[in-house]
């Protein structure tokens, strides 16, 4: 049950009232912070729930909430499948706290060891798990929004300790909204985006009710600008498919936020997406407020081609997918903490050298395979980091396993 279910609609202002502060999204979160609070000092409690509360920066304060009072004597991953007969798909994970609450009891809170078993593969695996990691529960203060993260390497969490975060150098915002995106958006003429508006066109019988698709040149009159609104997984380069129209009857029914540096040079990334996929925004752009957001550099030292670069390697990969949100949702907040280390001018020139192909080369052809230049980008990127964090080799094949883009080639 989550904030769609009926309960929690019916009810939302006496929950708001009850658990506001602590921000509850469903109703497991809900009965973990009434157990907290109901049992006595040195109390422990157990939980087998969802384990999105884990990582997603909605749930910061419930996490918060346990790690002001509880020690977390042992977070066990359950089978991913373990309920799949009940036909829930949910992936679960067993929680074990013992209430320690107040700053009288700070000190043992973050000196607890706690025991941390990443996914086992069945309930057997309980009892003799073939990993456990044991981890002082101070280390959860490291990570953005207070992740409970299960397995993430010492160095990693010293990178996020260390290191100035993203927003110091990219500044991201959220878009804006027109209300009525058919009314208002058009599709570009030669774009895979008009193909499927013409298609769709044929089987509507009423003129006013279709899709419009307009010419490069309308779209260079002033009338319209460009809009990008779609997520997906594309790095680099896209051609932009969508038009927004641009005059004041239109203008006026749009929410546009204020303080959003519209029509800027910079990046967009999609909003929804299994991996981190950033692309080249050119002048004059708007975006979406859902499935793209755009940044763009504040600071001059460092190009859009080298966060491009970055933010497209493994290595970034599996800071945003791996550590800080791994759902298909990809919020501002999370990349902007980002940790981030200025390169030097010759790690720079390299990744610049090597974005500057790839868009070159997707510009003349959207199919072009650039894997040889991707792999190049993720080594120079883990090496750099590596030089100054003492990365493992184990952490390296991770990224090639289970974070790469060649990995699915």
């Amino acid at each position: 049950m989550n904030k769609t279910s009926e309960y929690i609609r019916k009810n939302k202002l006496k929950l708001r009232k009850i658990y506001g502060k602590i921000n509850a999204h469903e109703t497991y979160s809900m009965f973990i912070v009434n157990s907290i609070w109901r049992i006595k000092k040195g109390g422990k409690l157990g939980f087998i729930t969802s384990d999105s509360f884990l990582t997603l920066s909605t749930h910061k304060k419930l996490r918060k909430f346990i790690l002001d009072n509880c020690i977390i004597n042992e977070i066990l991953l359950a089978p991913k499948y373990l309920f799949s007969n009940q036909k829930v798909s949910t992936n679960p994970v067993i929680i074990i706290l013992t209430k320690y609450p107040g700053e009288k009891c700070k000190k043992k809170r973050q000196e607890n060891t706690m025991r941390i078993i990443p996914r086992v593969n069945n309930e057997q695996e309980y009892f003799e798990p073939k990993n456990v990691k044991e981890i002082t529960q101070v280390k959860y203060h490291s990570l953005p929004f207070n992740i409970f993260f299960i397995d993430v390497e010492e160095q990693v969490i010293e990178l996020f300790e260390k290191a100035p975060r993203l927003k110091n150098f990219v500044n991201g915002h959220i878009g804006m909204h027109t209300h009525d995106n058919k009314k208002y958006i058009a599709a570009i003429e030669n774009t895979e985006l008009a193909d499927i508006f013409r298609k769709r066109n044929k089987t509507i019988i009423n003129q006013g009710n279709k899709y419009k698709i307009i010419s490069k040149e309308e779209l260079r009159s002033g009338n319209w600008k460009p809009y990008l609104k779609r997520g997906g997984s594309d790095q680099y380069f896209r051609p932009i498919m969508e038009a927004l129209i641009w005059d004041e009857d239109s203008i006026n029914e749009y929410d546009i936020p204020i303080k959003v540096t519209f029509e800027k040079e910079g990046i967009v990334i999609s909003g929804v997406s299994s991996r981190l996929a950033a692309r080249y925004m050119p002048e004059g752009c708007y975006w979406d407020s859902n499935k793209a957001i755009g940044f763009y550099i504040i600071d001059n030292s460092i190009s859009i081609e080298y966060i491009l670069g970055l933010l497209n390697s493994s290595f970034y990969n599996y800071l945003m997918k791996g550590i800080i949100n791994n759902t298909n949702s990809i919020q501002i907040s999370g990349i902007h903490t980002l940790p981030f280390i200025v390169p030097d001018n010759i790690i720079k020139e390299k990744v610049e050298k090597l974005v500057k192909k790839i868009i070159k080369n997707k510009k003349q052809d959207l199919n072009y395979d650039y894997i040889m230049e991707q792999k190049e980008i993720d080594e120079i990127i883990f090496n750099f980091y590596k030089n100054r964090f003492n990365f493992s080799e184990q952490l390296r094949n991770k990224l090639d396993n289970e974070y790469s883009i060649y990995k699915k080639k």
